[in-house]
């Protein structure tokens, strides 16, 4: 039973300084000592060195003990996200509720702001407030909330704040046409986990801190294009361009998608560089790879076996150089072309610095 002041804690004997791990049972010691604003900033480092979600959890629940309401609820939003079937939502739910009901009583509410992709700047009713992902307090009316960010189509929506619960928006920026998709900025705070896709949480606390953690960026055009892991979540790990921390990286993964062919699978960790893993995908169509590789590579079967069953010498039978030379045509032809198919309808990927 998770009880309102506690942390999910991990227990170590080895620690080195300023490691994720470190830095975790730091703030982990601040805690028990009561001093919650500086085991929140202890936990925000070790996050931002290694985003799990054991992590986000203390930091909200240090936020909610320092009480700094604001901090805490955002924190809450971006673990509720992390962890889609974790034991503890009811609990952070509840401290959701209360404060939300804590800002209700001084006649404002919360608006967490998320996008895809991240970082993209935030303006409420033409004032600039921030960058995604955002928590902001406002007042119980109708608000603009606009959205830009280089390289993507802007996007406004009216959001009508209500006094009764703290309010949740995402929006989605689509790519100008010609654009590239924005690349992930290495040397910003890990960003989190894009709310559209549901990712499992590893319930052993203590592994979700280990090196088999990784955040990933996937760049590409084909925005169904996601990032599978073998026997995983049907609904893959992450949708492109991702930007997202994914656990137990040492597993196999593959990129597949609707209508794309799937790539080769690979080891996320082994093309890991300082803790991310950064790809170029370029998506193959599964049509034209198992459609027309099939069509084609079955035309060249049969042209060959109907060149070889006209080439056997059979008594009585006249001139067969035409139907051998056919078949031979018709076998090579669609060979090459079931060669070319299949080698350029399938998915590449092409990991950063390698």
């Amino acid at each position: 039973m998770l009880r309102r002041g506690c942390l999910l804690l991990v227990v170590s004997s080895v620690t080195f300084a300023q490691t994720p791990r470190a830095l975790f049972d730091e703030g982990t010691a601040l805690y028990t000592q009561g001093q919650f604003a500086s085991a929140a900033v202890k936990f925000e480092a070790s996050f931002a060195a290694r985003p799990v979600p054991v992590t986000k959890f203390n930091i909200a629940r240090s936020w909610e003990q320092a009480g700094e309401t604001i901090k805490a609820i955002d924190a809450w939003q971006a673990w509720l996200v992390m962890s889609p079937t974790a034991a503890e939502r009811p609990a952070a739910q509840q401290s959701l509720e209360a404060l939300g009901a804590k800002l209700a009583r001084l006649g404002v509410q919360a608006l967490t702001i998320s996008s895809l992709p991240l970082g993209a700047r935030v303006s409420i009713d033409g004032a600039a407030v921030g960058v995604v992902p955002l928590t902001v307090e406002l007042t119980p009316t109708r608000h603009l909330i606009r959205l830009d960010v280089e390289g993507r189509v802007p996007v406004e929506r009216t959001v009508v704040i209500r006094l009764d619960h703290p309010a949740v928006e995402f929006f989605e920026l689509a790519p100008l046409d010609g654009a590239a998709p924005t690349p992930l900025a290495l040397a910003s705070p890990a960003p989190l986990p894009s709310p559209t896709v549901p990712r499992p949480t590893d319930p052993a606390f203590a592994a979700s801190l280990s090196d088999d953690t990784v955040q990933v960026h996937i760049a590409t055009t084909e925005k169904e294009l996601r990032l599978y892991r073998a026997n995983g979540n049907p609904n893959g790990e992450c949708r492109a361009p991702c930007d997202a921390p994914v656990a137990r990286a040492s597993d196999t993964f593959v990129i597949s998608g609707a209508g794309i062919v799937p790539s080769n699978p690979f080891v996320l960790i082994d093309h890991a560089r300082k803790g991310r893993v950064s790809m170029k995908v370029k998506a193959g169509s599964a049509g034209w790879f198992f459609a027309g590789g099939t069509l084609l590579s079955t035309a060249a079967i049969a042209g060959l076996v109907i060149a070889f069953v006209f080439a056997l010498p059979v008594s009585g039978s006249g001139d067969r150089t035409l139907p051998v030379g056919l078949g031979l045509g018709i076998g090579v032809a669609s060979g090459v072309g079931a060669i070319l198919t299949f080698a350029t309808n399938g998915t590449t990927v092409t990991f950063e610095g390698e």
